[in-house]
């Protein structure tokens, strides 16, 4: 559980980083020079590199040094974020200096406690005991001045304070994870970790094709896809729980703080089972496809909204569909065997169609397209394997252009 490097040696990494010298790092930090120097030597033997060039005029970084002391700044400016939101939430809490009161392992259980809102799953998860739990939650809680959890007789409950600090403990958790990966990448080893979200249009075709290309080109890559709505996986991004965010763009708050790229622009088909009544019919409008039996997505959601909004564009009353479901596979049973009629994204049911189980109707929409890119953290700093994906998307991205309509 301890095996990262303390944030007393972030700290001093960063100091002696922008200072020049350990000297200005311990007047900077208040601390005696012996500790800055046996912090950064701590670094050191754990990174197994050699962050500083020493000189009788102060120390340098060397090239590894540079790429950790990044890393650093990074960790350490979550907690400033956390300092500034929290003195917003709560005026009581003790926020100022939050990374001199708050230790790598108060993170790490910090975040489980949010996960498992059990002292007790928490304690078995971090292979730590009970009584170790709790007491570090509690130390945490003095420390900051304020309730983290409430205690119930059905487990904890996260107070707005807890969630917030949760996030920024969750988010310097992973800069720190990137770290390592940086280092591999630095010493020329093909390995890292990239988590994707990845929302229903693109898990069909664009995210599995970027993934191929990426993992042929380093075969060393440990890629995690989850899929989930668009909710869930924004607030993961947020939480620094996934990397990026592959899908349907949103407008987003710009108190977010997040950057997009639009990698493609999508437009629904409608599609129905091969031999449909109304495949051989040259002359179909939206208008009078009405009467058939829809299947559409579940009310409320984005896709549902561009589902209407093709009706809507022509001043059409959307119809009533005899099934919502927003599942693909679902989707495609339901339309094999009946009548039944969808509008989908291309890019979805590109296999389908390619195999014969479905078919396009000869049926050009109107409504607007719908841009598909990235979304990731505005502060992030992608790491190697990142920008490697990344590229991949938008190398994917241009030869999807021509998956037929």
């Amino acid at each position: 559980m301890d095996s990262l490097p303390s944030l007393r040696c972030l700290r001093a990494m960063t100091a002696v980083a922008e200072r020049g010298s350990v000297l200005g790092a311990a007047e900077a930090l208040n601390l005696s020079q012996p500790a800055v120097s046996r912090a950064i030597r701590d670094l050191e033997k754990a990174l197994e590199l050699t962050l500083f060039e020493r000189h009788h005029g102060g120390m340098l970084c060397t090239e590894a040094g540079q790429l950790v002391a990044h890393r650093c700044r990074r960790v350490l400016h979550q907690f400033g974020h956390a300092e500034r939101q929290l003195a917003q939430l709560a005026p009581e809490c003790h926020v100022q200096r939050l990374a001199q009161r708050l230790s790598l392992r108060h993170l790490r259980v910090l975040v489980t406690l949010a996960e498992t809102l059990n002292e007790r799953q928490a304690a078995r998860r971090l292979a730590l005991s009970q009584p170790t739990v709790s007491a570090s939650l509690r130390d945490q809680e003095g420390r900051v001045g304020t309730p983290l959890f409430l205690r119930t007789q059905r487990g904890l409950i996260a107070t707005p304070s807890g969630s917030l600090l949760t996030r920024h403990a969750k988010v310097a958790l992973r800069e720190l994870a990137l770290l390592q990966d940086d280092i591999a990448a630095w010493r020329g080893e093909a390995q890292g970790r990239v988590i994707i979200g990845a929302l229903p249009l693109t898990s069909s075709l664009l995210v599995p094709r970027a993934v191929d290309a990426l993992l042929r080109e380093r075969p060393g890559l440990d890629i995690t896809v989850h899929e989930a709505t668009y909710d869930v996986l924004f607030e993961a991004l947020r939480n620094g729980e996934l990397d990026v965010l592959v899908g349907v763009l949103h407008r987003i708050d710009p108190e977010e703080e997040m950057a997009q790229e639009v990698l493609l622009h999508d437009h629904l088909v409608a599609v129905g089972r091969p031999g449909h009544p109304l495949m051989g019919r040259p002359d179909l409008t939206l208008e009078t496809l009405l009467a058939w039996p829809w299947i559409a997505p579940p009310r409320g959601s984005p896709a549902r909204h561009s589902f209407d909004q093709q009706f809507n564009t022509l001043g059409i009353t959307p119809p009533t569909p005899v099934v919502e479901a927003g599942n693909l596979g679902v989707i495609c049973d339901l339309l094999r065997d009946s009548d039944r009629l969808a509008l989908v994204s291309p890019y979805q049911v590109h296999y389908e169609v390619q195999d014969g189980r479905l078919a396009y109707l000869p049926l050009r929409l109107q409504g607007p397209p719908r841009a598909i890119g990235l979304t990731m953290r505005e502060d992030s700093a992608p790491s190697h394997a990142l920008r490697a994906l990344c590229k991949a998307l938008r190398d994917v991205s241009r030869t999807l252009s021509h998956v037929p309509r």
